[in-house]
């Protein structure tokens, strides 16, 4: 007797419903692709206990006659491919044909369609893999797909499904996803009659991701266009300060589909560069429209994964066009009136999620310091005195046309207004006017966004003005940072900082560049080893700028540093030629505008 048997075509189909159906929201997204690519304009999702024990899926598109509805039941029917040519120029969302008899085979599904408003209506009932026969019934054009009782014949995947409330933010995520893929088709998703969502479908991008964040995010949407031979980009992007905890308001979709790639999220982060604090993600819609055959959407079951042949041409547009965006926009956080609370996410699925997973803490929302002195009236603190024959803010100064040549801004930026400086809070932020407002400058993280572009400018140069030592300074490591360092001792010596081996875990340093900054060698060399340590193998460009950061934080003035009026002028002068003059290089805010309208708000002057 072989050992070696055909499966059955009921048990095949449950092994391929474990690809596809996971949770609720796989069988949403299967259903729900099926009705775009059917052309409806109008889509509604319904669930009852998340999904578990209903998913009704109503839509408008061209429905099925009955002979196809039959036929879409089986395994391996489609309507999207007819030849092996078809599978390098797909547009479909679903095309393997599996979706259906995978999830009729783990639930029970009532399929009802009509072709035509003058024709009757076709409906199919199956139970766990067992069809029923096809009967007659009424219904407007379109289709009507009820799941029930998802998985009561798989116990075993039924208990790994999390809670209710966990599994419609799933459903909910799907669904915002493909809202913001198809801006021209009306989403209507509700629980047990709760609206969780809904979409206007009128063609607006900027309206999809309105009605997914709410209007506080999607006025903060920078709109991004780019096009090469091979790529058409467009889509809107976050400014900075508008972030979350994760990477997965970063939506990316290729030909209408929404895809996950590691590659190009990661391009998206590096282009935002130091404009993120550390630890947050940018909220960003990229629409990327591309010949198919340039894209492989066959090497993930649920189609979420692709490979595409011209990745980095892709990554160098993405690139080019956040920073072109950014650079015509003014990036400072613009300062609200004083509440008592900061009100929860605007979103229901928002809500829903803080309600049913985690309580949602108010924070208290603090108005800025209402005493403003001037500076004089300070002692400086023991700790805080710095060597005579340092010029704190030397860098700073009017005389430098070598550091303005070094800080030159490219002329699409938007400029910083002109600020006048008044007065200062604490020893710590600047206080500052201009012709639309007040404006609180952080000190600290001004030098430090001046300190790294100078830095990073410094030692991307090739030939160095290097200060050799008299007498070697010795860097004792553990063995595990000796071995690191090895590694890395030509890129350091490339911008003018020479370590030597000197036997076991010790090396000497011979000679650094005129431009280092004046502070302790040994600190600052242990936290780049530490950083290296973190991050394993890092590129000549990754460890350059991780470097000018680690320098220009060391090298800036620190917060309880009172500084006199001229010193807080040539600040904010030299702030103006940066590059990116709105956040220090681990992303934290540097100026925060309060507008004339705003600070008479505050005073009742305007109601």
């Amino acid at each position: 007797m072989a050992t070696i048997q055909i499966l059955s075509d009921h048990l095949a189909n449950q092994i391929a419903a474990g690809e596809v159906v996971e949770r609720p929201a796989s069988v949403v997204k299967e259903l729900v692709e099926n009705a775009i690519d059917a052309d409806a304009t109008k889509i509604e999702v319904d669930l009852v206990e998340g999904g578990i024990s209903s998913i009704r899926i109503s839509d408008n598109g061209i429905g099925m006659s009955m002979e196809d509805a039959k036929l879409a039941f089986e395994r391996h029917a489609t309507s999207k491919i007819r030849n092996e040519r078809d599978l390098s120029t797909i547009r479909t969302l679903g095309f393997r044909g599996e979706a259906l008899p995978s999830i009729a085979s783990v639930a029970r599904v009532e399929l009802v369609t009509s072709s035509n408003d003058l024709e009757l209506a076709t409906t199919i009932q199956i139970d766990g893999g067992s069809k029923r026969e096809a009967t007659s019934t009424s219904r407007v054009k379109g289709t009507d797909v009820i799941v029930r009782d998802l998985f009561y014949n798989t116990p075993a995947r039924l208990k790994y499904l999390k809670t209710i409330s966990t599994e419609i933010s799933h459903v909910a995520d799907v669904i915002g996803r493909l809202a913001l893929a198809h801006p021209t088709i009306s989403f209507h998703l509700q629980h047990q009659g709760r609206e969780l969502f809904r979409s206007t479908g009128d063609g607006k991008l900027l309206h999809a991701i309105l009605a997914l964040y709410g209007k506080q995010v999607a006025a903060q949407m920078v709109a991004i266009e780019a096009e090469d031979s091979d790529f058409k980009l467009s889509g809107y992007i976050g400014k900075p300060e508008v972030t979350r905890a994760s990477r997965k308001a970063i939506t990316i979709l290729l030909n209408g589909r929404y895809v996950r790639s590691i590659p190009l999220t990661n391009t998206i982060l590096t282009a935002y560069g130091t404009l993120l604090p550390v630890g947050r993600y940018p909220i960003g819609v990229f629409q990327i429209e591309m010949d198919p055959k340039l894209v492989d959407v066959n090497v993930h079951p649920a189609k979420l994964e692709v490979r595409l042949s011209k990745e980095k041409e892709l990554a160098h547009l993405i690139t080019k066009a956040i920073k072109s965006a950014f650079q015509q926009k003014t990036l400072i956080p613009i300062a609200t009136p004083p509440k008592q609370t900061i009100s929860p996410p605007k979103t229901k699925v928002e809500q829903m999620e803080l309600s049913h997973e985690k309580p949602y803490q108010k924070l208290e929302v603090k108005q800025p310091a209402p005493i403003i002195r001037e500076s004089s009236s300070f002692a400086l603190p023991k700790k805080e005195v710095v060597d005579a024959k340092e010029d704190l803010l030397s860098p700073l100064s009017d005389s430098s046309s070598n550091e303005r040549e070094l800080l030159e801004v490219k002329s699409t930026r938007v400029p910083l207004p002109e600020l006048l400086p008044l007065a200062q809070v604490h020893g710590t932020y600047i206080v500052a006017q201009s012709a639309n407002g007040m404006y609180l400058i952080d000190q600290h993280a001004a030098q430090e966004r001046i300190y790294y572009e100078k830095f990073l400018v410094k030692m991307k140069k090739e030939d160095h003005h290097v200060q050799p030592l008299l007498v070697p300074l010795t860097i004792e490591c553990t063995s595990s940072e000796a071995l690191l360092l090895e590694n890395y001792l030509e890129a350091l010596k490339d911008w003018g900082l020479e370590l030597e081996p000197f036997g076991g875990n010790t090396f000497l340093l011979r000679s650094y560049p005129d431009w280092f900054p004046s502070v302790e060698i040994y600190p600052l060399l242990s936290e780049i080893i530490e950083w290296l340590r973190k991050h394993g193998r890092v590129n000549t460009t990754e460890l350059r700028d991780t470097s000018a950061k680690l320098m220009a934080c060391k090298a800036a003035i620190k917060a309880n540093r009172h500084l006199r009026m001229d010193e807080m002028e040539a600040l904010l002068r030299t702030l103006a030629t940066c590059e990116t003059p709105y956040t220090c290089p681990h992303g934290r805010p540097i100026l925060v505008h309060f507008s004339t309208y705003e600070l008479e708000k505050m005073f009742k002057r305007v109601m």
